[in-house]
């Protein structure tokens, strides 16, 4: 796996979302057991295998959250700008290299992406230590349909082109 960290970026703003649609499904296939073609035991297990993917998305929707409070509010705009497609904040943190040398009129693209760079390698690390590893990723999430089409997008390269939104943060 090239970079989980930006999958995992990628899906949180949908994690919320994600969580209730399976919280609305169990419900739904527990009311509607009485129909299913399933035994009565293998309806049981399955509910049972999608309330522990329900808890595992919440608790990656947690650590997500405990990391994402640890950064200061220039890196959680960065984050926001580049994997949850927030532009409310870009004017509020547009600074001059004399305030911040995140960006330099002469070098703002260069330096922008160097910035984001680093911060994706914080981030990273930090998810690690909070303990979302490659290797929990990989067990627990990549084969849910929705990191499974994000790491498609971030494989194919197609997370690396810059957004109207980065366009205007980094002029």
């Amino acid at each position: 796996m090239e970079n989980y960290t930006k999958v995992v970026l990628y899906a949180y703003p949908m994690l919320k979302t994600v969580g209730e649609d399976y919280a609305e499904h169990i419900k739904n296939k527990a009311l509607l057991s009485y129909d299913s073609s399933l035994s009565t035991e293998k309806l049981a297990e399955y509910l049972a295998e999608e309330i522990l993917r329900k808890r595992k998305l919440e608790w990656l929707k947690g650590k997500i959250e405990e990391v994402l409070a640890r950064l200061d509010d220039v890196e959680r705009t960065l984050v926001s700008i580049r994997y949850f497609g927030k532009k409310r904040k870009i004017k509020k943190f547009r600074f001059t290299s004399e305030k911040n040398p995140l960006v330099d009129s002469a070098r703002g693209e260069r330096a922008y992406f160097r910035r984001q760079q680093r911060l994706s390698e914080k981030v990273g690390a930090m998810l690690k230590s909070a303990g979302i590893t490659e290797d929990i990723y990989l067990r627990d999430y990549a084969t849910l349909e929705i990191f499974a089409k994000i790491h498609t997008f971030v494989h194919e390269g197609k997370d690396r082109k810059v957004s109207q939104d980065e366009r205007r943060w980094i002029r």
